[in-house]
């Protein structure tokens, strides 16, 4: 899979939540932009998790600032 093609599916998740007409860069911050706290930051790896079948480490996690950051794990668990 392509970095585009999972930022463009990060992109569907990040919408389902927030809206189809939010607009999804790779440098939106997963904290700031998206208004979420600790508990909308888990849900939200949980499904990337389920989506891209993959896990992400805890270390991991702490890591991931912007959508650009998720796209990079992503692509480094294929």
């Amino acid at each position: 899979m392509t970095e585009k093609e999972i930022f463009d599916r990060i992109v569907t998740i990040i919408q389902e939540r927030q809206g189809e007409d939010f607009v999804v860069t790779e440098a939106l911050s997963l904290k700031d932009d998206l208004d979420a706290d600790s508990v909308d930051l888990m849900e939200f790896i949980l499904t990337l998790e389920d989506e891209f079948n993959i896990e992400i480490s805890d270390e991991e996690i702490d890591q991931l600032q912007s959508v650009g950051d998720v796209v990079e794990v992503v692509k480094s668990k294929e």
